[in-house]
């Protein structure tokens, strides 16, 4: 009789006979589960060390393209972080550019860019992905206003010549017929006899001396005593534009009025000593957007550096004021 596959036969020794092996269900299926047990462990063995220690080619390729992504990442962010100093040099140049010639303060426009990053997902790459954007988005932003801020430097680089022309930049007398008595700053007042701010320089000159309009500009006050000048005597001011104004006080007589134009060099009037004042001499005054500076810093033209030092030693000693 011919043997079927996977039939088992044993020799029964009472009989001498060979007899076939009655497999149960049972056993068939526990079997079953332990070529299958066994199976699946080895398969999980192989799965792992496939993914720990191997990589696929579709892997490999996936890592190179990170790591090129991520060089390529790292020296944009390098770039526009020499971008953002570059950016901040611009404004410090043009901060002082303001200040130093046009003596105004640059303008600080609102932020245009506002961005939402909130659909991005919270990882690693997305949180890199954010830092670098907020970056363009400040640099952008900063371009923005560095060319506006550019655009009004134009603008007033187009007005540089009329500004040169109105800034108070004369001695308002002849300087050889005169000399600086008293400057600005803590003085004692020469008739109360107190330590008080002394907001201008005192030039003394003989009476009658010629006072000259130290810019162009627009006579705003031109009276005796007027209101808010009290103890200045007889008084001339001049509005010259560009946030600057100039004062001429104690002077014996005017020879301009109220709103009417000067040009530099014109005479405003002749020294004396009116008001509250103990000799003949001009008190000069200037404003720049409304706040007293020192006039000698405006002394810078028709005038030797040898002459200026003079008048700068001279004006800083604390001495007695002519008023």
């Amino acid at each position: 009789m011919a043997k079927k596959k996977n039939e088992i036969y044993y020799l029964d020794t009472a009989s001498l006979s060979v007899k076939k092996v009655r497999v149960s269900f049972r056993q068939r299926l526990l079997k079953g589960l332990r070529y299958f047990v066994v199976a699946v462990f080895f398969f999980g063995v192989a799965l792992f060390v496939s993914i720990n220690f191997f990589e696929s080619p579709r892997e490999r390729q996936l890592a190179e393209d990170l790591a090129v992504a991520h060089t390529q990442y790292n020296y944009l962010s390098n770039r526009v972080d020499e971008l953002e100093k570059v950016v901040t040099d611009v404004h410090t140049r043009d901060r002082d550019l303001y200040r130093m010639i046009f003596e105004a303060e640059p303008p600080v426009p609102k932020a245009i860019l506002r961005q939402n990053y909130s659909n991005f997902k919270e990882n690693t790459i997305a949180r890199a992905i954010i830092r670098t954007s907020e970056k363009v988005d400040k640099l952008a932003n900063d371009l923005y206003a560095q060319s506006i801020s550019m655009d009004q430097i134009y603008d007033l680089a187009k007005q540089k010549e009329e500004r040169m022309r109105c800034v108070p930049a004369i001695y308002p007398i002849n300087k050889n017929s005169s000399r600086m008595s008293s400057g600005f700053g803590y003085r004692f007042h020469p008739i109360y006899k107190s330590l008080r701010m002394h907001t201008g320089v005192d030039i003394a000159a003989p009476h009658g001396t010629p006072i000259y309009a130290t810019g162009n500009g627009r006579v705003t006050v031109a009276d005796r005593s007027p209101l808010g000048y009290s103890g200045y005597g007889i008084v001339c001011k001049i509005d010259h534009g560009f946030g600057y104004e100039s004062l001429y006080a104690h002077m014996s007589k005017l020879a301009v009025r109220p709103g009417q134009k000067v040009k530099r060099g014109d005479i405003v009037g002749y020294v004396g000593s009116t008001g509250a004042s103990s000799g003949s001499h001009v008190h000069y005054e200037v404003l720049v957007n409304g706040k007293h500076v020192n006039p000698v810093y405006y002394f810078f033209i028709d005038i030797s550096p040898e002459e200026y030092l003079e008048i700068f030693e001279k004006a800083k000693e604390v001495n007695q004021s002519l008023s």
